[in-house]
This record gives structure tokens, C-alpha cells and sequence, in this order.
């Protein structure tokens, strides 16, 4: 019995060391001064969903694997936010400098305000606007009118995408999935009632997949 204890102390033990520890240092494309202090991040496991937020620049995650990488930046009431998908390959200390993109989306936090609009630096975004990846692949494109997104597409850095078209309540009316070569794998409309909405996925090819009845908007992640 003293033997069994003796393993399951070493077995936890060794499981709380195998935490993986991760450190990001961040630099802007805009020559603004950034105070590490603003910033934060939450990586969220694509496999089990679930988060873990940031404290002192540093997150400890327990596994590698496929993240989603939420960063936001805080200036007073406003806070700056952007999404991206990262592979975690490499264990025990990760320590990495990542560039802050050039479009961000901007918010209050406010419910009854309702404020959201994406920039571009210190610029409200309006007409065509296009930020890229360090290595000149684009990382973010669209059309927007005072700050607010008609359509945009988001690029994961493996050159897959996901295209959004909105309407003037800043509801999502169409996602279109693309795969790294640039073909539609599928879509889905949203059609939109006075207490809920009717989503339809499809194909590539427009065959209806699958047709659900939905409560609540899905409104822009803030």
C-alpha cells in the first residue's frame, strides 16, 4: 500500500511538472509604444475548448496541440482585439515575440452602447483594407464603411480562410469556408426572425447539408 501512495504521489507530481509554459513578448507594425502591461491573451485548445488566460505575459497550458490565440490590448475604456490559430510543437518553456497585426477590433465593453469598429493603426477603417503575415501572405482583408466590416476574410497562416459578410446590424448573414488552395468547402446562410434565426449549411456545390433553428444572434465575439 506504502508502495501504491509512493506512485500516485510521483504520478501527480509529474503531471503538474509536464505543464507547458508559454511567454509571448509582442511588437506592433504601427511604431507605437506598447505597454506590455495593456496586453493579455487567452489560448483556448481547439480539441477540448478549454482556456487558459494569461498572468504577467505567461500562460501554462497541459498539453501541445492546435490553440486559438485571443489577444487584447486595453486603452482605458477601449480595448483592441485579434484572433489567430497557433500549433504548439515544443514542450516545457515557450518563450516567442509575436507582431501585433495593423487591423484590430476595437470595443467598449459596453452592452448599451453597442460600440464596435475595427482600425486600421490609428485610423477608422473605411473602403478596401488588407493586413498580411510577416512573410507577405495576407492575413486579413475587407470592405468596410466607418469602421464597420461588410464583408471581411480571415486567413490562418497555412493560407485557409473563412469569409464573413454582414448585414447593417453588424449580424453575420454568410460564413464561407476556403481550404489553402482556395476552394469553398461549405457555407451557411443566416435568415434572420424577430426572436431567433434560421441557419442553413450547405456544400460546396449549394446541396443543403443540414437546416437549425437558433435563439440567439451570434453577434461579433467582442
Amino acid at each position: 500500500m506504502k508502495k501504491l501512495l509512493t506512485y500516485i504521489f510521483l504520478f501527480g507530481f509529474l503531471l503538474t511538472e509536464a505543464q507547458i509554459e508559454v511567454k509571448y513578448h509582442f511588437k506592433s507594425q504601427c511604431n507605437s509604444l506598447i505597454e506590455q502591461d495593456s496586453i493579455s491573451f487567452e489560448l483556448q485548445n481547439l480539441e477540448s475548448n478549454e482556456s487558459y488566460y494569461s498572468e504577467d505575459s505567461k500562460v501554462k497550458i497541459p498539453t501541445l496541440g492546435k490553440y486559438e490565440l485571443s489577444v487584447t490590448l486595453k486603452n482605458g475604456k477601449y480595448e483592441r482585439s485579434y484572433e489567430e490559430k497557433i500549433i504548439i510543437k515544443e514542450s516545457i518553456i515557450i518563450i516567442d515575440t509575436l507582431t501585433i497585426p495593423t487591423i484590430l477590433f476595437e470595443t467598449d465593453n459596453n452592452s448599451e452602447t453597442e460600440y464596435s469598429k475595427y482600425f486600421k493603426c490609428d485610423k477608422v477603417c473605411n473602403g478596401y483594407e488588407v493586413d498580411y503575415f510577416e512573410n507577405g501572405n495576407k492575413r486579413l482583408e475587407g470592405n468596410f464603411v466607418e469602421g464597420n466590416a461588410i464583408w471581411e476574410t480571415e486567413f490562418e497562416r497555412d493560407g485557409s480562410s473563412i469569409k464573413y459578410y454582414y448585414d447593417k446590424s453588424n449580424r453575420y448573414t454568410k460564413w464561407e469556408y476556403y481550404d489553402q488552395n482556395g476552394n469553398l468547402k461549405e457555407y451557411f446562410i443566416n435568415k434572420y426572425k424577430k426572436k431567433h434565426f434560421i441557419q442553413k449549411t450547405y456544400d460546396a456545390k449549394g446541396k443543403l447539408i443540414k437546416s437549425e433553428l437558433k435563439i440567439y444572434y451570434p453577434l461579433r465575439k467582442n
